[in-house]
């Protein structure tokens, strides 16, 4: 290959690592990951102290140089999750700001093994009743680790765990009558109970366990070694509060979900091989093109 073609061979490649939109595979670095979602109380695993659980999309990831991958529209695929076994362990009411703080930990009991999940799945499928219309119905849960809808895009692209211990106090303040160090997820809202309309916020950290791209998501870049380190807002679901099109009497009904979940989750994430082989042939042809001309 001579100079000039090689040249344009690694314009091409670096364009292509550097273009704004960007598949999935390809986008490395620090990232902002926006989400939506919904949660309920119904459906929850029998047997077991679970309180709330939830699916949800992630529409958009955001990397350093303006670089992005948004769902359906940078490679056709979406990504989808399923957060779960939530337990409350203590709901405090914080005088300083009339909220309540949530303290929760792992559900334990029937099939739940005392740790808050978060599974993502990657499909070709878009589900517009999850991450457009937020009308999915909650009956579709066929089991602890289950919705049917998202789980049946086949193995999980991550699996997730809430992490434990140094984080919390930090993200949750600190409580004489909570043990912040059992805490996984900390919640600040208007109201401990979801049908009543809770609005409020949340923090969590979390690490990677598993999935089909375990390996380039398990940085433990994020603070405390944490792969995942998330934020989000909640408000009530249903069309009378402008949040989705459930109605208040599908979400009595079970029909709906209950709340609506917002807000970005700061990530990590290594290079896929391919991209790295592409870019390292580019460099070793240009060393082989400079040795050339010093003969």
């Amino acid at each position: 290959m001579n100079f000039k073609k090689l040249a344009i061979a690694t314009s091409l490649a670096l364009a292509a690592m550097s273009a704004s939109a960007i598949p999935l595979d390809a986008l490395i670095g620090n990232l902002n990951i926006k989400l939506v979602g919904l949660t309920t109380e119904s459906h929850r695993t029998a047997g077991s102290n679970e309180t709330t659980w939830g699916i949800g999309a992630i529409t958009q990831i955001n990397g350093t140089g303006g670089k992005s991958w948004s769902a359906g529209l940078s490679d056709g695929t979406y990504l989808y999750y399923m957060l779960y076994g939530i337990s409350d362990q203590n709901t405090i009411l914080n005088p300083a700001t009339g909220k309540y703080d949530i303290y929760n930990i792992g559900a334990t009991g029937g099939t739940s093994d005392g740790d808050i999940h978060l599974d993502i799945y990657r499909t070709t499928t878009q589900n517009i009743s999850i991450d457009s219309d937020f009308n999915a119905s909650p009956d579709k849960r066929t089991g602890f680790a289950s919705y049917t809808p998202i789980t049946s895009f086949g193995p999980a692209y991550l699996t997730t765990k809430f992490v434990k211990g140094k984080g919390t106090a930090a993200i949750g303040g600190e409580h004489s009558t909570a043990d912040e160090t059992l805490a996984t997820l900390v919640q600040t809202a208007n109201d401990k109970v979801l049908k009543a309309g809770i609005e409020g916020d949340g923090r969590f950290y979390a690490d990677v366990t598993g999935g089909t791209a375990f390996t380039k998501w398990n940085t433990n870049k994020q603070d405390f070694g944490s792969d995942f380190d998330g934020s989000f807002t909640l408000k009530t679901n249903g069309a009378p509060h402008n949040s989705g099109t459930c109605t208040s009497a599908q979400i009595t009904s079970n029909e709906c979900f209950t709340g609506l979940v917002n807000d970005p989750i700061k990530a990590n994430k290594i290079p896929e091989p391919g991209s790295l082989a592409l870019f390292g042939l580019a460099l070793a042809g240009l060393a082989g093109v400079s040795r050339r001309k010093s003969k």
